[in-house]
Parts: C-alpha cells; sequence; structure tokens
C-alpha cells in the first residue's frame, strides 16, 4: 500500500513539476475564442504577454513564419501553409486597373504583417491597441538612441576636419524634434505653416543614423552644413511614422538665445 501511495505520489509532483516549468505552448486555436482566425489550425506560443508587432518566415526555416516582438524576438510560430491558409480565408480579392487581383487584408489600412500581429495579440488574450503601444513605446526609444548618434557622427566628422565638436542645445533639440515630425507631411525646408525652417539638414529613406549622415557627407551644400566653422550649437531630430519611414534633421544655430526667442517662443 506504502509502496502505491509513492508511486502515485511521484505521479502527482511530476505533473506539478512541469506545469510550473516555462515552456512553449502548442495550442489548438479549437480550444481558443471561436472569434480567432487561427480556429483550425495550430499556433505555438512562445510567449503569453509580449504583444506581436510584425510576421516573417525564419531564416533557417522555411516551413514556418514568427511572430515577432517590438524588440525582435519570436513570441509565436505558425507554419507557412497554415499562414497562407488563413490569408487566402481572409482577404479582400481587389481588381487591379491593368487586370489581375490583389489580395488585401481585411481590415482597411492595415497590412497584412499588421493584421496577423493584432490576430495573434487578440488570440492570447492581450487586447485591442497592445501592438501600436509597444510599437510606440519602442520607437520612443529608438529615437532618442538615433538623436544622440546623428549628433556623435556629426561631431565625428568635424573632429576629422579640425573643426570643434557642435554643443547640444536643449531648444534646439526641441524645435529639431518638431520638425521631423513636420517632415512626415511637409519634406521642404518650409514648414507646413509657411515659415522657413532655418539653417537644417533634412534627410528620408535612411534606416539608420548612419545612413542619413553618409548622405549629407556626400552632398556638398549638406557636407557644408555639417563641417560650418561659425555655428555652435545643435539639435537633432528623427521621426518613425507608422510605416517604418525614417525622417532624419539636423539644425545648426549661432546663438540659441536668438533662436529660442525667434522660433520657438515667439
Amino acid at each position: 500500500m506504502l509502496r502505491v501511495s509513492k508511486r502515485i505520489l511521484a505521479v502527482v509532483l511530476s505533473i506539478v513539476f512541469c506545469a510550473a516549468i516555462s515552456i512553449p505552448v502548442y495550442a489548438d486555436a479549437q480550444a481558443a475564442s471561436s472569434s480567432t482566425v487561427f480556429t483550425g489550425y495550430k499556433v505555438t506560443v512562445l510567449d503569453k504577454t509580449t504583444p506581436a508587432v510584425n510576421v516573417r518566415g525564419r531564416v533557417n526555416d522555411r516551413n514556418v513564419m514568427c511572430f515577432i516582438s517590438a524588440d525582435d524576438k519570436e513570441v509565436g510560430v505558425i507554419s507557412y501553409n497554415d499562414f497562407w491558409a488563413i490569408i487566402r480565408k481572409h482577404e479582400k480579392v481587389i481588381n487591379l486597373p491593368g487586370g489581375g487581383t490583389y489580395g488585401a487584408p481585411p481590415v482597411d489600412g492595415k497590412r497584412w504583417e499588421e493584421w496577423f500581429s493584432d490576430e495573434f495579440n487578440k488570440y492570447r488574450g492581450l487586447g485591442s491597441g497592445s501592438r501600436e503601444k509597444a510599437v510606440a513605446e519602442n520607437n520612443a526609444e529608438t529615437v532618442e538612441n538615433y538623436r544622440q548618434e546623428l549628433i556623435r557622427l556629426v561631431n565625428a566628422e568635424r573632429e576629422k576636419a579640425g573643426l570643434h565638436p557642435y554643443i547640444v542645445n536643449d531648444e534646439c533639440m526641441e524645435y529639431s524634434q518638431t520638425r521631423a515630425k513636420e517632415l512626415m507631411s511637409l519634406f521642404s525646408h518650409t514648414r507646413p505653416d509657411g515659415t522657413h525652417a532655418g539653417y537644417e539638414i533634412i534627410a528620408t529613406g535612411q534606416a539608420s543614423p548612419e545612413g542619413a549622415v553618409d548622405a549629407w557627407m556626400k552632398s556638398p551644400g549638406h557636407r557644408a552644413a555639417i563641417l560650418h566653422e561659425t555655428r555652435k550649437f545643435v539639435g537633432a531630430g528623427v521621426h518613425i511614422n507608422s510605416n517604418g519611414g525614417h525622417f532624419w534633421q539636423m539644425y545648426f544655430e549661432r546663438d540659441p538665445e536668438v533662436y529660442a526667442n525667434t522660433l520657438i517662443f515667439g
């Protein structure tokens, strides 16, 4: 009798121990909410709480598609075949003007990777808006790092030219960030209100601070601004839009007090 009790206890302890270990969950979507798009398919949940913001194929395994977090970690996996089966089931077929068709996501204004991420977040019970919040938080951290990197790279170019480094100025930084956001709606040295933006350099299309500074240094006019001999103060602005587009701006000033009184507060 005692031997049987020990076996039962061992089984119970084994079950409790396994339940306490955090392991990937291979979940059948049939068991989830009836409204999930994954009904009838299987998805591997690697992380139950971190929002997915993107979907992409795995480099070393073409048979799966991965749900990706804002910090570029896999939070879930679905087979390649199931991924495309879901697209075919939910796509809106759009006739193209020149002939042929296009399968658009069922929600207007969203790309497929956004729609899939939202549905995967919903499947895990994270609620609506979790992807957007994760993207915004990640972008805020990325933007600040990029702004500092722009200044570091520009001052490195000035050091190579034997010039003094630009001094970071709070008012210039605030103005530059405002300008970077304005560039999304009007990519011009003229601001949306019709005023001139001042002594600035701007860029878009580059995915990194290194790319932006490299493009500027290859342009005689932008290079001259970076290597200006009498301007002393700098601001840097970066904006990343919802489609992942990058807008870069740097502002150079001789006297930040004059600048502050005329452009920010005037």
